[in-house]
C-alpha cells in the first residue's frame, strides 16, 4: 500500500502495522518516505532519480531515533547531493546516526531546559558559572563526559559511581557516597528525558526531540543506601562542651583561631552567619539570602521571602527576633546605612554567602570538634528550647515546620494580617520570649553567671 500525505509526528505515532509492509510518501519533502513494517517498526528512506534517471533508495533511519525534522533535512540534502551536485551517494555525514551525542553535550542540551523549572539547574554565580546539579554530575562522572552517551552501559555508570573519591577528605572520611547519590538522582531524569522514559517524559512531546537509547540509572545501586554514616534521619545534637567551644568563635570579624586563607577577617561573614542561624533556628538558605530590606527594626521582625506557599507566592512567615539576634545585626558594618538590596551576610565580593563547608571546617579545627553540620546547629537550638520547657507549638512556629493557623479554625488569610510583631498592649510574643531564653542559655554555657532572662 502506498499513499501520499503530509507527514506529522501525530500521524506517524498513530500509524498501525498491517500484514504487509506499506509506505507513505511525504507531500512536503520530495522523495521522503515512511515505511511501516508488519512488526510495527517505522523507518525513513529517501527515493530519488540519479544522474542516469534511475530511482535509487537510500535508508535514513528508524523513527523516533531519527525525528521527522531530521529526516526532512537528510532528504533535502540528499536531493542536492545527487541531483544538483552529481554525487554518486548522499552525504555520509547526514546519513550517519545523528545521535553520537556525548554525555557532556547532553548536559549542554538539558541545562537550559531544566533551568526553566528547577532552581538547582540555574547557574549559581557570575556569568559563565554552572549549576550545582551539573557540577555534581560532572565531578562524579568525569571520565564518562566525552563518551557517546548511548555507548555508556550500566556497568560503566556503576563503576564510576562506586570508584568516586572526594577531592578533599572531610573529617577523615574517604568516601563520598552522599555526593554520588545526588549525582545519580540528578542524572537519572536527564537520561529519562533523552530516552522518552517514565510517566513524565514518556508522553508525546515531553522528552528530547529525538530519542536516545540510554540506560536507566535507577537500576544502579545507590551507595548511600548502605552507608551508615548518612543513612536515615540525622539526630546529632551538640553537647554542652561542644557548644562552649564553638559559640565564642561565631563572631565578626572572624577570630584569628578560625581565620581562612585568602580572606580578610572583616570580609569573612561565615562565622557570624552561623551565630545568627543558631539564635534564630533559621535554615542555611534563609540566612544566606537575607537582605537588609527583609528586616523591620522598628518591630524587631525578620520577613523571610524564601518561604513560599502552595501557589508559589511569598508566605507571610515573619520571625520576631531576640535581643541577641538584633545585636548581631546592629554590630555589622553595613547596619548604619543598610543598603536595602544588599546581603546581610555577604561573601567577600558582596554576593551570596557560599563555601559553607570551608567555614565549618575552620570552626571544626578552631574548636577541636567534629561530626556536626550547619543543620545540627538548628536541631541543637530546638533541643535546648525543649529542655527549657518551651511549648512544642512555639518551637514549631519558630522552626516554621507547620502553618500555625492550620488547626486553629481560622481563615488561611489570617497569616497575612496577624503579623508576628511585638504586640502594642505590652505583652510579648512567645517566640521572642523563647528565643531570648535560647540566647541566654547559650551565653550561660560559655560563661556561667547568676543572671536570668526575664519572662
Amino acid at each position: 500500500m502506498q499513499t501520499t500525505r503530509q507527514l506529522t509526528d501525530k500521524l506517524i505515532q498513530n500509524l498501525k502495522p498491517t500484514q504487509s509492509r506499506y509506505q507513505i510518501t511525504d507531500s512536503k519533502t520530495t522523495g521522503l518516505k515512511l515505511r511501516v513494517s508488519p512488526s510495527g517498526n517505522k523507518s525513513f528512506a529517501v527515493m530519488l532519480r540519479n544522474m542516469e534517471g534511475e530511482y535509487k533508495t537510500h535508508t535514513i533511519g528508524k523513527y523516533p531515533d531519527v525525528s521527522l525534522k531530521q529526516a526532512r533535512q537528510v532528504a533535502t540534502q540528499t536531493r542536492i547531493d545527487i541531483r544538483i551536485n552529481g554525487a554518486e551517494k548522499p552525504s555520509s555525514f547526514l546519513l550517519q546516526r545523528h545521535e553520537k551525542v556525548t554525555l557532556r553535550e547532553l548536559l549542554d542540551e538539558i541545562e537550559p531546559e531544566f533551568a526553566k523549572f528547577k532552581k538547582s539547574w540555574r547557574p549559581r554565580g557570575k556569568q559563565g558559572s554552572s549549576a550545582y546539579t551539573r557540577n555534581t554530575i560532572e565531578r562524579v562522572f568525569n571520565n564518562l563526559l566525552d563518551k557517546p552517551v548511548e555507548a555508556i552501559d550500566s556497568q560503566q555508570f556503576a563503576s564510576a559511581a562506586n570508584s568516586y573519591k572526594p577531592a578533599r577528605a572531610i573529617n577523615g572520611k574517604t568516601t563520598a557516597n552522599g555526593q554520588v547519590s545526588r549525582a545519580l538522582s540528578y542524572l537519572a531524569p536527564v537520561l529519562d528525558w533523552a530516552a522518552h522514559r517514565g510517566k513524565k517524559y514518556g508522553k508525546i512531546g515531553a522528552g528530547r526531540a529525538s530519542r536516545l537509547d540510554v540506560v536507566d540509572l535507577r537500576l544502579i545501586s545507590d551507595p548511600a543506601t548502605t552507608d551508615p554514616s548518612i543513612k536515615g534521619k540525622r539526630e546529632r545534637v551538640l553537647s554542652i562542651r561542644e557548644i562552649a567551644a564553638i559559640y565564642p568563635l561565631l563572631s565578626y570579624p572572624a577570630p584569628e583561631a578560625i581565620r581562612r586563607r585568602n580572606i580578610l577577617p572583616e570580609n569573612d561573614y561565615g562565622p557570624i552567619a552561623l551565630r545568627f542561624m543558631l539564635l534564630t533556628l533559621a535554615r542555611r538558605e534563609e540566612v544566606a539570602t537575607a537582605r537588609w530590606c527583609d528586616f523591620d527594626f522598628d518591630n524587631g521582625v525578620w520577613a523571610k521571602p524564601e518561604v513560599k506557599d502552595v501557589t508559589g507566592q511569598n508566605r507571610s512567615q515573619r520571625l520576631p527576633l531576640s535581643r541577641a539576634a538584633i545585636d548581631v545585626l546592629s554590630a555589622l558594618p553595613a547596619f548604619t546605612n543598610r543598603p536595602s538590596d544588599a546581603f546581610v551576610f555577604p561573601n567577600r565580593d558582596g554576593g551570596k554567602l557560599d563555601n559553607w563547608n570551608r567555614v565549618a571546617e575552620q570552626i571544626h579545627k578552631g574548636s577541636n570538634t567534629s561530626g556536626w553540620t550547619r543543620h545540627d546547629l538548628r536541631r541543637t537550638g530546638a533541643t535546648l528550647l525543649e529542655e527549657l520547657q518551651v511549648p512544642i507549638h512555639t518551637i514549631e512556629a519558630i522552626l516554621d515546620h507547620t502553618n500555625r493557623f492550620a488547626n486553629a479554625g481560622v481563615s488561611k488569610s489570617a497569616g497575612h494580617y496577624m503579623i508576628a510583631a511585638r504586640i502594642p498592649n505590652g505583652t510579648e510574643d512567645p517566640k521572642v520570649i523563647a528565643l531570648n531564653k535560647l540566647s541566654f542559655i547559650l551565653d550561660e554555657i560559655v560563661s556561667p553567671s547568676s543572671n536570668k532572662p526575664s519572662d
